[in-house]
């Protein structure tokens, strides 16, 4: 397994309670060297470092632990001004670079049951986002997302699915083919998660949430293919484009005013588009700025998304 000792620390350090929370994280280690002098003495931390040190040298659920003082560790864009939005440790299986170059990552997110019609069409625009050497980034969750996925495989692209349970216990259970599948054709499983919840129905419903904060972290552009209105069997999809655009990140939706302004499962993309928030996918460039084609998606760049060499994030914080 791939693991820093600064990593193995803080994860030892998360498991004890050393750690409380990703806010407090942020706010009290600043730098790799403040949190080793913060827990230089901790007991409870030396025991759990020696005792995770045993346990990674069986363990092939993981390929790989990075922490935010990796180099590996991707890009959080400064936008991100929530410290309890930051992540600090991912756990990991398959190919972590896919996350070193975010500009090339695009998040195409739904609701779990679409129709045929929209599962046509996001296949279109996923075929159209592999031609142009985009990285399809999903939750994995029934609908939407495992269409997105797969779709991406089909076509011989890489995808990345960010999952809200371990990475050894897949979300729902029937996508375990589709995660393995995943990492053999060179993409990459990632979870802030290494156990379960203790308590499951409370407890997931927070991770659930927490996913699509990252599923918005880490792509440039998040595209809501079809979701219904909010209390009207949305999915999560609108935690996901709320935080994109919070974030400063490109939100997009898949919607065709004649036919899909009477479409319930279409309902949400509709609300965003009335508050015009969003951009709408077009298949041809248009003068209008409220449309974006897919080839602008492309070459669509966020500069603070862009990774500078030999550079730590610590000042980030």
């Amino acid at each position: 397994m791939n693991i820093s000792d600064i990593a193995l620390k803080i994860w030892a350090a998360q498991i004890v309670g050393t750690i409380p929370s990703r806010a407090q994280f942020h706010k009290l280690y600043n730098s790799e060297s403040n949190f080793l002098s913060a827990i230089k003495d901790d007991i409870q931390v030396i025991d759990m470092v020696n005792q995770l040190t045993k346990e990674i040298e069986t363990n092939t659920a993981l390929d790989g632990v990075i922490c935010i003082f990796d180099q590996d560790f991707p890009l959080i864009n400064p936008t991100v001004k929530a410290k309890g939005d930051r992540p600090y440790l991912l756990f990991y299986k398959g190919d972590i670079s896919l996350l070193h170059h975010l500009n090339n990552n695009v998040a195409v997110i739904g609701h779990t049951s679409p129709s045929e019609n929209i599962q046509k069409r996001e296949r279109k625009i996923v075929s159209q986002l592999v031609k142009e050497e985009q990285v399809i980034v999903s939750g994995l969750a029934k609908g939407c997302d495992v269409i997105a996925h797969e779709e991406c495989m089909r076509l011989a692209g890489k995808t990345i699915a960010i999952l809200p349970s371990p990475i050894n216990e897949v979300l729902p259970k029937e996508h375990t083919k589709q995660a393995k599948q995943i990492v053999e054709t060179g993409g990459l499983l990632i979870s802030e998660y290494y156990t379960s919840p203790s308590n499951p129905r409370f407890e997931m419903t927070k991770r659930y949430i927490e996913r699509d904060r990252l599923q918005a972290m880490f792509a440039k552009v998040v595209i809501l293919i079809a979701s219904y209105a909010v209390k009207k069997g949305d999915s999560g999809a609108r935690h996901a484009m709320n935080k994109a655009l919070k974030y400063k990140h490109q939100a997009c939706v898949m919607y065709d005013e004649k036919q899909d302004s009477h479409v319930d499962e279409m309902e949400l993309n509709k609300q965003f588009v009335e508050a015009g928030s969003v951009k709408v996918l077009a298949k041809a460039a248009r003068k209008n700025p409220a449309f974006i084609t897919i080839d602008e998606i492309a070459k669509y760049r966020i500069s603070t998304l862009e990774r500078v060499t030999s550079t730590k994030q610590d000042n980030l914080f």
